[in-house]
């Protein structure tokens, strides 16, 4: 079940949220020389460290379309919606500890998953996305009980910057049935396209801003003799140390 109190949105008034949706790689390069002026650009990236555990830290993309109250530097948790089955929303303090789970070929191939243990005795609920109604971009996040969708990883070399993977992450003010119509700020995923013409759509909902999510190191949770679960192939994952300390401008390109 949800393990701390989700963000609750408690109308249902949507904005015309139009974003840049540039990844931090790129949001974090604005601040570029003058093309008249040749100069050699050091990369400059924010230092990581390895550790098994790790949370979700909501990074809100353009911050001028936060909701309010904002969420940026929000953690990732669970909304209980039925038995062994959560949608995944955010919370102001540290949520769910997660970690990747896979042998040394699934980690290297994108093909593992992320888990975060729950229940009496523990057990896995994996990180999944399942498309949503009449979509075809637009998937909903979960964390029900089982192994989690495959390809739901953190991103790795060369990429300079570590966030979840795949496509675009989006924070959605969303009703929800179970909790009889409230709203309540829960995460989704959308594919990019592109347009013959060559337009590229981000396809974000009206009722959602993109996010990124980014892991912060955290000690991994124990298991007591009894669980379901297993970290016999919990691996080695690169995260940030404090998601909230890190000051993006002074990143780059």
């Amino acid at each position: 079940r949800g393990d701390l109190t989700p963000v609750i949105l408690q109308t249902s008034t949507t904005r015309n949220m139009i974003s840049s949706l540039l990844p931090i790689s790129l949001l974090a390069g604005l601040a570029a020389a003058s093309p008249l002026t040749a100069r050699q650009v050091i990369p400059n990236y924010p230092p990581t460290s390895t550790s098994k555990g790790f949370h979700l830290v909501v990074n809100v993309t353009d911050p001028s379309l936060d909701f309010e109250p904002p969420i940026n530097n929000f953690y990732v948790s669970s909304i209980h919606v039925g038995a062994g089955q959560n949608l995944v929303g955010v919370s102001a303090e540290p949520g769910r500890i997660f970690y990747q789970n896979g042998t040394i070929e699934e980690v290297q191939f994108a093909q593992s998953t992320v888990i975060s243990d729950g229940g009496t005795p523990p057990a896995p609920y994996g990180f999944s996305l399942q498309p949503d109604a009449g979509s075809e971009v637009v998937s909903t996040a979960r964390l029900d009980g089982g192994a989690g969708t495959p390809g739901v990883v953190l991103s790795r070399f060369p990429e300079p910057y570590r966030f979840l993977l795949p496509g675009t992450y989006l924070a959605c003010n969303e009703s929800i049935e179970y909790y009889q119509g409230q709203n309540f700020v829960i995460i989704k995923q959308a594919d990019v396209t592109i347009d013959e013409d060559g337009t590229i759509n981000y396809n974000v909902p009206d009722n959602c801003i993109a996010v990124r999510l980014l892991p912060e190191c955290t000690e991994l949770n124990e298991l007591p003799s009894d669980a379901l679960s297993s970290h016999e192939f919990a691996a080695n994952s690169q995260c940030y140390e404090d998601v909230s300390a890190l000051v993006w401008s002074d990143y780059g390109p």
